[in-house]
């Protein structure tokens, strides 16, 4: 019995490890849905207004960088935790 529990444990924990890397990962993107990609364009009008447009973008494609976002995926209204899952 105890070689038939050690041969499914072999089997299963590779499973395991491979679906809570996913989980984790997945938890890493925004929502398709709820952030669907947007132009520099969009992403400018969405700012403050008076925003420098290279400083807005420059910090755009730095956030896109440092957390493995698509670059239009990232919105000036995101937060960083609950949205962007930088935590």
């Amino acid at each position: 019995m105890n070689k038939w529990i050690v041969e499914i444990g072999i089997i299963l924990i590779p499973f395991i490890l491979l679906f809570a890397f996913l989980w984790l990962d997945a938890k890493r993107v925004p929502c398709p849905k709820k952030w669907p990609p947007i132009s520099e364009d969009e992403f400018l009008r969405r700012c403050s207004p008076g925003v420098d447009r290279e400083r807005a973008l420059k910090v755009r494609r730095i956030i896109a960088e440092q957390l493995g976002v698509d670059y239009d995926r990232i919105y000036p209204e995101q937060r960083f935790v609950e949205d962007l899952h930088a935590d």
